[in-house]
């Protein structure tokens, strides 16, 4: 199961200069065992009852999983949550399932308690690269960049890691870290997958501009706002790079936007309040 990130939307985006956490809810890759590892110790075959109810068991995780995930994509945060405490108690070392109540309490805002899972969860898989993505995603977002970025290291040998994903959160926290030749070398590799993914392409403009290239940040915030719906992040972006280059205009037209940006949060927040 892929959460990923740093890249941060269910496909879960954070902060700016942010984490890229992507939530890939119903992918549920398939990890064989590496060629030339050591053999297990030699099973006896199963029983046709036992098969059975091995299966049955699968069928029913696969079920949990899958509903939990629709409950968590459709914002019913307590529902997602109970189905995924279900599957966790039926299998306490399923790392999809803690990854996924990971997810959840993120989103409710237990950090601590999602930290904590996504940790769990790496510890029964440690090799696994979506794991190892997760953990070193919400590290970074938590200002562990330089742990996060061994973590992404050990996620680049698995050979089904999330690639997408990883190269995405390798700029971002690259950048966090001040590293910018392989923040920038991660972006432009993760823009090679998705050339509209908005938060690379904010990351992108935002390590332009750090590097004294106003030209080029300008061309990489006209990008992301192409991509996607304005936001109050690569507006303030936008207006620090139009100031730069003297465009006045420019500058005056992101502010207007991003006062009704501000306008706008400000009345959702009022109606959630209110509920």
């Amino acid at each position: 199961m892929m959460v990923p990130s740093l890249a941060l939307e269910p496909r879960l985006y954070w902060l700016p200069a942010a984490l890229l956490l992507t939530v890939l809810l119903l992918s549920f890759p398939f990890h064989s065992v590496a060629a030339g590892s050591e053999p297990g110790p030699r099973v006896q075959p199963l029983s046709e009852r036992q098969l059975k109810r091995q299966q049955d068991r699968q069928r029913e995780r696969d079920r949990l999983l899958v509903q939990a995930g629709q409950a968590f994509a459709a914002g019913q945060l307590e529902q997602a949550e109970r189905l995924a405490r279900r599957l966790t108690a039926q299998d306490r070392t399923d790392p999809d399932g803690l990854t996924l109540l990971a997810v959840i309490h993120a989103a409710q805002g237990q950090q601590e308690s999602a930290g904590r899972m996504y940790q769990q969860a790496l510890s029964l898989s440690p090799r696994r690269g979506d794991l190892l993505n997760n953990y070193g995603a919400w590290l970074c977002g938590h200002g562990e960049s330089a742990e996060a970025l061994v973590l992404f290291d050990r996620a680049l040998l698995d050979p089904q890691a999330p690639l997408p994903d990883l190269t995405a959160n390798i700029g971002i926290c690259a950048q966090k870290s001040g590293q910018w030749q392989r923040a920038e070398q991660a972006l432009r590799q993760a823009l090679g997958y998705d050339p509209d993914h908005p938060a690379v392409l904010l990351a992108m403009a935002h390590l332009q501009l750090e590097r004294g290239d106003a030209m080029a940040a300008r061309a990489f915030y006209q990008r992301r706002l192409a991509a996607a719906p304005a936001d109050v992040s690569v507006l303030k972006l936008a207006i620090q790079v139009e100031e730069q280059l003297g465009d006045k205009a420019a500058a005056e037209h992101h502010k207007l936007r991003l006062e009704q940006a501000r306008r706008a949060d400000q009345g959702a927040d009022a109606k959630v309040d209110q509920r």
